[in-house]
């Protein structure tokens, strides 16, 4: 996926050339995941939803510490960097009627995820800033994290009391869609060219996970609107394992409404 990206695709080249991923459409890293899973008001959810999604009523929210990784004596991933996502669970209305967890927004601290996330799948990416406590490659019971972006704290989250389970009961096992809402806006019109939701195939293989109690705190910024709640059934999740991105999308679907309510009078107002 890598070679083939960077023959087509300028700007970020060398970076994906750093990376010798292979095979030729997955990409490969071993990641540690923060995840929490709740259950929100459905009338609520499909706001941020677009047909021909409907929300199930199931949030989750994570961040991924994606690691360095060497896989049998390959470099398949180059640069840790962190990953946090809020995202609904949700589903086709029509066929194939597939499931997945529709994205409403991800932060990261690397500009080559950014980029490469943005452009090519369409995730919801913006810069971030983390603050986590301990680090996730440290063994704890308990860990707390907090997103920032322009100087403001949106998200605050605590796993606490983290018992071992078996890996096959972290909610992230197996094989799973991201659904990402792509619009590609027109150079010569105040236009939409393109609006499709791209349902992104990830495979995470957990090799150990805990479970515990949550919490998560959400507010909005000047810059960002995330009004998801209110939350309930918060439960918490650590795993580490193998995450497998899939570079090429069985499935693209096109986007019939916008998604993401915003109320445009608070743009740059302080919560």
């Amino acid at each position: 996926m890598v070679k083939k990206q960077a023959e087509v695709v300028r700007g970020f080249e060398l970076d994906w050339l750093a990376c010798e991923q292979g095979p030729e459409e997955v990409m490969r890293s071993n990641s540690d995941f923060m995840v929490i899973t709740a259950k929100g008001d459905l009338e609520q959810l499909n706001k941020w939803v677009p047909a021909p999604l409907a929300a199930t009523g199931d949030v989750i929210i994570d961040l991924v510490y994606l690691n360095e990784t060497v896989h049998d004596g390959v470099k398949t991933w180059e640069y840790p960097f962190y990953d946090f996502n809020i995202g609904i669970v949700a589903k086709l209305t029509e066929p194939p009627y597939t499931e997945g967890v529709f994205l409403v927004q991800s932060y990261v601290d690397d500009d080559f995820s950014l980029v490469f996330g943005r452009e090519v799948w369409g995730y919801p990416k913006k810069m971030g800033d983390f603050e986590v406590s301990p680090h996730p490659k440290e063994e704890s019971s308990r860990y707390e994290y907090s997103v920032s972006r322009r100087g403001t704290e949106l998200v605050s989250v605590t796993l606490d009391g983290l018992e071992t389970i078996p890996a096959q009961e972290f909610p992230g096992h197996g094989v799973g869609y991201t659904i990402c809402f792509r619009q590609v806006p027109s150079p010569d019109a105040v236009a939409i060219e393109k609006q499709q939701l791209v349902f992104v195939k990830v495979e995470t293989d957990a090799t150990e996970a805990k479970k515990g109690i949550g919490t998560v705190a959400i507010k909005d910024g000047p810059f960002d609107q995330l009004g998801i709640g209110p939350l309930a059934d918060v439960t918490a999740y650590f795993a580490r394992g193998a995450v497998r991105h899939h570079g090429i999308n069985n499935l693209v679907v096109e986007a019939k409404e916008l998604a993401r309510p915003l109320d445009v009078s608070r743009a740059g107002v302080p919560a």
